[in-house]
């Protein structure tokens, strides 16, 4: 059975075992197998679901297709705990995307989560994987089998509601058009890659329609995140920095400056000393943070020492040198302070229990709700922590996010559950409301696209190591973003520090490798991120016990550090505010690479150790980069 326009044709067999996908313009043909379609029956109490073995469908005998004027209806048999169950997925052509659609109320309960629609792949070909882990992965399906089934956020997760596949003259990018209850599977089964996505329940059921998009485009990096742009374009949520800056003038200090983490924890040095000698180094602008904690708790300490609290003289003395502070913002975890205000603001999870989320040395931090956070914001900026400070930095707000909540005493969602959705409207307006009227730049620790209009800076980057791992990190965060949006490392991920570095197995991150940082920085058209001076804590490997470490502008992997960040400020200032219109491999190994901005900017960087020589542009040192200009 056959629909087709003259783009694409969509053929599934009359039982329904495989349907293929053609992409006439690229001539490339992709197939969804019957063993490719999965579903789970295991409620997964919000974590990422990893190692969850989920039930492989097979399809009914009879009956297991049906064919509309442009929809191709097909309907799978599974089986769970003894009971069967039978899921439809509809396939609908319209000119240049098939959307695939799971159909709301035709599932049980006990069915937590399903495929949509499975993992396609490139028939007869191997398939190259396009990953949003952070600032995105390249993957040739290389390794041994695993299975990782990620949801949004966390450092491990996933920045964009998208994945994409190249095969060998066609490219396919598949977008979550339902974002809120959703996972990426992906994994190595039998030698056989696969990548698909996952919709998850909400508050325990099915109970709404999910819908994917599968776009074909030319089998290029950039022609699949370019395509995942122009549907952001069409559902309004992209907005570019002109934009943004037209009504948020303030904005326009983030081009050319230095990311500073200053620790979390209190020090014994001057702090508007420190800031002089930085200004001194030829740094005019610097975006520092945090200089205060904003918080729900108090009497807490980090590696022994109580956190980071700068008084208002020396707010105001930073700030007269030119310099930008912010607060840490920590509200989405509180410590049990026994009061009935702090209980109320605990997010109830679905077995009517708090979660501890968070642990330092003897103190527990427990999940809260975003039920009143805008409304706790806008007091801290009016009267409290946050009222002469000038943007604001969030812990997790977009990195461990958009959660459900089953307490009925919340005033947002009073007398029933949160679920996901909802959540997710209450970050967006937490970050509104941080923006005090358009006047702050808003961070958080992690890349989300799902707040790309309400907030301007997501941290979490991996290093560009390309051996001995498997996943390989490429720009597909600001081939979408960079005219939009900053990405930039997490707070102890700076050139300097060394002391977070974690091995993820697929791929590494960590901090303390200036060259090959500044080397990244400068290939993603991103500023610099350094830990000039301060006290933060780290921990011992003994449990939760904690220690404290220190930097100072003195220190030679700080000037280093510095030195390197400057030339990459510099750029930045340059190229900030432009789109990011291509990024390709420069070199076999794909050690070398190259980015171009609009106007014919083009940045080549090199991630080996050694030397590479490009035609055309010269030599390029180890952990090196060069911009070229246009004439």
């Amino acid at each position: 059975m056959r629909i087709s326009n003259d783009k694409i044709w969509i053929n599934c067999e009359e039982n329904g075992k495989t349907i293929t996908i053609c992409d006439c313009r690229n001539q490339q043909l992709w197939e969804l197998s019957k063993g490719d379609v999965v579903f789970n029956g295991q409620r997964d109490q919000e974590k990422a679901l990893e190692g969850l073995k989920f039930q492989y469908a097979s399809m009914q005998p009879t009956d297991a297709v049906q064919l509309g004027d442009s929809v191709i209806h097909v309907a799978y048999e599974g089986l769970w705990q003894g009971v069967s169950y039978t899921l439809q997925i509809h396939y609908e052509l319209f000119d240049d995307y098939v959307e695939v659609t799971l159909p709301a109320g035709n599932l049980p309960s006990e069915i937590q989560g399903v495929s949509l629609p499975g993992s396609f792949k490139p028939a007869a070909q191997e398939a190259r994987y396009l990953i949003p882990i952070m600032q995105g992965m390249y993957w040739d399906g290389r390794g041994e089998d695993f299975d990782w089934s990620i949801k949004e956020g966390s450092h491990g997760g996933f920045s964009l509601a998208m994945f994409g596949m190249l095969g060998e003259t066609g490219g396919l990018l598949i977008t979550a058009e339902c974002g809120n209850d959703l996972i990426w599977r992906v994994g190595k089964e039998n030698g056989k890659p696969y990548l698909s996505n996952i919709q998850r329940a909400s508050l325990g059921k099915m109970n709404y329609d999910r819908k994917v998009r599968l776009y074909p485009v030319e089998s290029t990096i950039t022609a699949v995140m370019k395509r995942y742009r122009k549907r952001l374009i069409e559902k309004k949520r992209f907005v570019t920095w002109a934009e943004k800056i037209k009504n948020r003038p303030e904005l326009e200090r983030l081009f050319g400056t230095v990311f500073g983490f200053t620790g979390y924890c209190r020090d014994d040095i001057d702090y508007v000393e420190e800031c002089k000698k930085l200004k001194s180094l030829g740094f005019t602008k610097a975006h520092l943070f945090p200089v205060r904690f904003n918080t729900f708790s108090e009497g807490y300490q980090m590696g022994g020492f109580p956190p980071v609290d700068y008084d208002e003289k020396t707010v105001a003395e930073i700030k007269a040198l030119g310099f930008d502070v912010a607060p840490w913002s920590w509200i989405c975890e509180a410590l049990d302070d026994g009061t009935e205000e702090i209980h109320r603001r605990y997010r109830i999870y679905h077995d009517g229990e708090t979660r501890v989320s968070w642990e330092i040395d003897d103190f527990k931090w427990h999940k809260t709700c975003n039920d009143r956070l805008s409304e706790y914001q806008e007091e801290a900026i009016r009267t409290g922590v946050c009222k002469d400070l000038t943007w604001d930095h969030f812990d997790v707000m977009a990195c461990a996010c958009n959660l459900e909540c089953y307490a009925l005493d919340h005033a947002s969602h009073l007398g029933r559950p949160l679920d996901r959705t909802e959540d997710r409207e209450l970050i967006r307006q937490l970050f509104i409301t941080a923006q005090a009227g358009g006047l702050r730049p808003i961070s958080s620790e992690g890349f989300n696209d799902q707040y790309s209009l309400e907030y301007d800076i997501g941290s979490v980057l991996a290093w560009p190591q390309y051996e001995p791992f498997d996943f390989w990190p490429i720009p597909m965060t600001m081939l979408v973003f960079h005219d939009s949006m900053i990405h930039t490392w997490w707070e102890v991920h700076g050139y300097n520090d060394d002391h977070f570095g974690r091995d993820c197995g697929k791929y590494h991150y960590g901090g303390g490798k200036p060259k090959l940082m500044s080397a990244m920085d400068a290939l993603y058209g991103n500023p610099p991120f350094v830990f000039p001076f301060g006290a933060q804590y780290g921990w011992t490997g003994n449990g939760t016990e904690t220690m404290l470490y220190k930097y100072r502008l003195e220190d030679p992997i700080t000037r280093l550090a510095l030195e390197r960040a400057k030339d990459v400020a510099r750029l930045h200032e340059r190229i900030g505010k432009l789109e990011m219109i291509d990024f390709s491999f420069a070199s076999p190994h794909h050690k070398v690479q190259k980015t171009t901005f609009a106007g014919g900017i083009t940045v080549y960087a090199n991630f080996d150790h050694c030397l590479h020589y490009i035609p055309g542009v010269g030599t390029l040192e180890g952990e090196s980069w060069k911009v070229v200009y246009p004439d």
